[in-house]
């Protein structure tokens, strides 16, 4: 077990450390560096679950490096500057690392007042500060798991749900939305998927647990859970993706039967995404009927009169767009309704296009129209 891996060599913990140092140096080296307390590794490397990438083999990092980079409360200008500085960083330090880096800016403001989303309880509990103060995320609430609301999995499931968009481009010769057309990123976008599957069936049950080493032995308690559908594909599919995230080959990924396989995760997407929201909705007290009538019924954070601000934001004049009740609901959710549309054997991008506001309902315009909001309220 290595430092950022389960299975990673002392070469490759010395490969992300000169990394890490790559990373530290060029942040302290901002102009605003005296404003910044940290910089904080998150995701499977934070956590010390990454992937190892075999190439001929050499092991190197797979995944990109998602950091957060911490500073003292700063005004809306100083904010736009120092993310504009940390956009450049992202550049100079994706070239020199040959992998990309991510650095988002949380004020220490932010930190106090982090909702309980997936991504802030990983970050919370899953993480190393490779610069600055070693307890700076002390900031955050001490909010467990089960303080994670169910809405987080829908949005999980709508993140995953947009890369199988490309897989089913790729796959058809077209042009991809969100990266190169490559058959490896897009087995790892098929992964993606089903590692949601388990993780929001886990979420939702009260099973939730930000380690795989955790998740593969709960994952299995799945099987005797009600109405979950065809719960041992889910179950060997999700150990699986674990086992590949663990120890990824160029030949196993290369060799993965994507064409074959996307059928049955395409199809499994669109059932466990019915049964999520059908239990997540009942629970929240929408009656069942039509799923975008349901979402646009259901709360749903940030909450009503903030959510008018950002559909008005948006959308301007066609906040009202197709019906008056989207005007109170946060643009997430027509992403939400939109995707199974998309997805579907037979898509329907009529409706799809009336939800997203798009120009036309050709596929690739509401393809990038999905894109575009979705990379905005992801």
């Amino acid at each position: 077990m290595g430092k950022y891996t389960l299975r990673g060599s002392p070469a490759l913990d010395a490969r992300i450390d000169a990394d890490m140092a790559r990373v530290a140096t060029a942040v302290s080296r901002l102009p605003e560096a005296a404003r910044l307390r940290a910089v904080v590794l998150l995701g499977g490397y934070g956590r010390g679950e990454g992937t190892p990438f075999l190439r001929d083999g050499v092991q190197i990092p797979y995944n990109d490096y998602d950091l957060v980079v911490v500073a003292d409360d700063l005004g809306r200008q100083e904010a736009s500057v120092l993310r504009a500085h940390l956009k450049a960083a992202e550049g100079e330090l994706g070239t020199a690392c040959g992998i990309p880096v991510d650095l988002c800016l949380y004020t220490e403001q932010r930190l106090r007042r982090a909702e309980p989303s997936l991504l802030n309880c990983e970050m919370r509990w899953g993480h190393q500060v490779i610069w600055g103060d070693p307890d700076i995320l002390a900031l955050m609430p001490r909010y467990s798991f089960a303080d994670v609301p169910a809405s987080e999995g829908t949005r999980l499931l709508m993140n995953r749900g947009a890369l199988l968009l490309d897989v089913a481009r790729f796959l058809e010769g077209l042009p991809t939305l969100y990266e190169p057309p490559n058959p490896i990123s897009m087995v790892k976008f098929l992964l993606k998927a089903l590692l949601a599957f388990g993780d929001a069936a886990l979420l939702i049950t009260g099973r939730y647990d930000i380690r795989y080493t955790a998740k593969k032995g709960l994952v299995e308690d799945l099987a005797a859970e009600p109405g979950l559908p065809d719960a041992r594909f889910l179950i060997d599919q999700y150990r699986r993706a674990i086992e590949l995230k663990e120890w990824a080959e160029t030949e196993r990924l290369r060799d993965f039967p994507l064409r074959q396989e996307w059928p049955a995760v395409r199809d499994y997407f669109l059932r466990f995404l019915r049964w999520y929201e059908e239990r997540r909705l009942k629970d929240c007290g929408a009656a069942a009927g039509d799923y975008a009538a349901q979402l646009r019924r259901c709360p749903h954070p940030p909450g009503r009169w903030r959510s008018l601000g950002v559909n008005v934001l948006t959308f301007r004049q066609r906040a009202l767009e197709p019906e008056f009740g989207w005007l109170f609901s946060h643009p997430r959710l027509r992403l939400f309704a939109a995707l199974p549309l998309l997805l579907a054997a037979a898509p329907d991008r009529r409706q799809a296009a009336a939800l997203l506001l798009a120009a036309a309902d050709d596929r690739d315009t509401v393809e990038e129209r999905f894109k575009h909001l979705q990379l905005r309220f992801s």
